[in-house]
């Protein structure tokens, strides 16, 4: 489920990977909390928890995915191109947080989130056509 996790020493993480880490866990309800720590406890036993990660997998929270894994980038010093700073992310929220006054803006916003790395395409595709 998080690649690159093994081997991740926390000792020589940044307060940013920490900060953003701790963001991504507050995404989490307490069952998936549990969940997660029992099968990365599983994991580091030796038992093989594919089916479990997967399953748990399609309950995270939109974005949670994404977030981990932008997280591991920084975790091991990889630049993500075109990805947005925490800065510009604070920007971005705070101007999104307005309310588009008709649904053109709303579409907008929603492309605007895309191109910006706040949201991906396919949560796009499911805002904009709902099944």
């Amino acid at each position: 489920m998080f690649p690159g996790m093994n081997g991740l020493d926390p000792s020589k993480m940044t307060p940013e990977v920490i900060a953003e880490i701790t963001e991504a866990m507050r995404m989490l309800s307490p069952d998936q909390m549990m969940k997660l720590q029992s099968l990365m406890h599983n994991q580091m036993a030796g038992f093989d928890v594919t089916k479990d990660m997967a399953a748990l997998e399609q309950t995270l929270p939109q974005g949670f995915r994404e977030k981990m894994a932008r997280v591991m980038y920084m975790a091991n010093g990889i630049a993500i191109p075109g990805a947005p700073s925490a800065a510009d992310r604070a920007t971005s929220a705070s101007e999104s947080s307005k309310l588009p006054e008709n649904p053109d803006e709303a579409r907008l916003v929603i492309l605007r989130s895309v191109s910006s790395g706040l949201m991906t395409p396919e949560e796009a595709l499911k805002v904009l056509f709902p099944a």
